[in-house]
């Protein structure tokens, strides 16, 4: 499934489904994702201003069987492009605070293409 490119914002926003943030740090990421593996049902998006090496936002939830799947919106120039995959949730805060950092260095092949 391909999405529209998003526009350029001015910040980071950080949400899931209770609230959204445009003023934040590394502790309110770390927050949202600690509430998102105890908290059924729950997400956690992190979007950057504009794309950051093609990776425009980065998301995650948790699993039933107690895993992760992270997910990279990659922006291409006929969309954004979802790939995911499934890690613990240590790797998967990492990839959320080197997004943020801008230090996010991805091998794709470890990703997959997310289909709905």
């Amino acid at each position: 499934m391909v999405f529209k490119n998003m526009e350029e914002q001015d910040s980071f926003t950080l949400r899931n489904q209770e609230r959204e943030l445009r003023c934040f740090g590394t502790e309110e990421i770390e927050d949202f994702l600690e509430d998102m593996l105890v908290t059924p049902d729950q997400f956690v998006v992190l979007t950057a201003p504009k794309a950051q090496k093609q990776i425009r936002y980065v998301q995650a939830c948790l699993l039933d069987d107690g895993t992760v799947e992270t997910e990279l919106g990659i922006e291409e120039s006929d969309g954004t492009h979802l790939y995911g995959k499934i890690c613990e949730d240590e790797e998967c805060v990492r990839i959320f605070l080197d997004f943020f950092k801008n230090r996010l260095t991805v091998d794709r092949k470890e990703y997959k293409p997310v289909q709905f």
